[in-house]
């Protein structure tokens, strides 16, 4: 196993990299081999660096990146029980990156990355309810308050929402809320930000996020009116073109989530006008479309 000594130098140096906001690989690589290496004594040695008085002297960043190795490499199951203690502490530092004045699009890239590790790493750690509830806010953040988004920052959040899809389907089930008001605020975001800004890219990320809800139709359907009558409102307001078109895979993907309930309750919240723009939509969908996405 890696000596104290070598862990200790590879941390102060990534610590140092990390302040002058360098990114160097070779280091990330070497805390990751000695760490795939570490027995259990080093493995504390290495979470109490991270975690304890002196770490909030520590840039936020630097924290969550160990964080994500440790998760990433640290594969022994005797090791789990370690990182577990700690992960509770370690995942609000990792949201806490989104709540920093001026986080960048690779701070946001940092957070997902290690929110996906871990989400996927179950036998680990289990996120709650309200883990999933607060990432999801902390997310929105990001769209609500900016039309500007990154496409990074964009792809980066959409990627967190398809794991926590995938990983943990029945908390979503019983809190509904954060997975919609996520997707109503990157809804929001794609209808302003006009043709320009990543349009295509976000909308096709978008779009997929759509088709994983699809096989959890009979849960979410009526979560998914909002969605369209967003959509519908944004058409009699004046809509580009070429927002239209990049978002009618998204609107189908919703669509094929409704039964004839949901499409009779948009019919009846919505004006005469706003009838006769979106039922060319709908049209197009039940003549031609008739989404099928992939499970």
């Amino acid at each position: 196993a890696g000596s104290k000594e070598a862990v200790h130098h590879v941390l102060n140096a990534l610590n140092r990299s990390h302040t002058l906001g360098r990114d160097v690989p070779l280091l990330d690589a070497a805390l990751a081999s000695l760490i795939r290496l570490s027995d259990a004594n080093l493995l504390r040695m290495i979470l109490d660096f991270v975690v304890n008085d002196e770490s909030k002297l520590y840039q936020r960043g630097f924290v969550v990146k160990v964080f994500h190795l440790l998760i990433a490499c640290a594969n022994s199951q005797d090791l789990h029980p370690i990182i577990r203690d700690k992960c509770a502490t370690l995942v609000l530092t990792t949201v806490g990156l989104l709540r920093d004045e001026g986080a960048s699009p690779s701070d946001v890239l940092l957070f997902s990355k290690t929110v996906i590790t871990l989400i996927s790493k179950k036998e680990l750690f289990l996120l709650s309810g309200r883990d999933i509830a607060m990432i999801c806010c902390e997310m929105n953040r990001l769209f609500s308050e900016t039309e500007n988004a990154d496409p990074l920052v964009f792809k980066s959040c959409c990627g967190v929402m398809s794991s926590l899809i995938a990983h943990y389907p029945k908390q979503l089930y019983g809190c509904p809320s954060p997975l919609f008001s996520f997707m109503m605020a990157i809804k929001c975001h794609l209808l302003l930000i006009g043709t320009k800004q990543g349009l295509t890219q976000k909308c096709l990320e978008y779009t997929k996020l759509c088709e994983l809800l699809i096989p959890h139709k009979e849960v979410f359907k009526k979560y998914v009116v909002g969605l369209i009558l967003k959509y519908i409102s944004f058409l009699n307001s004046g809509m580009s073109p070429i927002t239209k078109s990049k978002l009618i895979p998204s609107i189908y993907a919703l669509l094929d989530m409704c039964t004839e309930f949901e499409t009779r309750q948009i019919n009846s919240m919505i004006d005469v006008p706003s009838r006769a723009l979106f039922a060319p939509v709908f049209q197009s969908y039940k003549k031609y479309y008739q989404y099928h996405g992939q499970a």
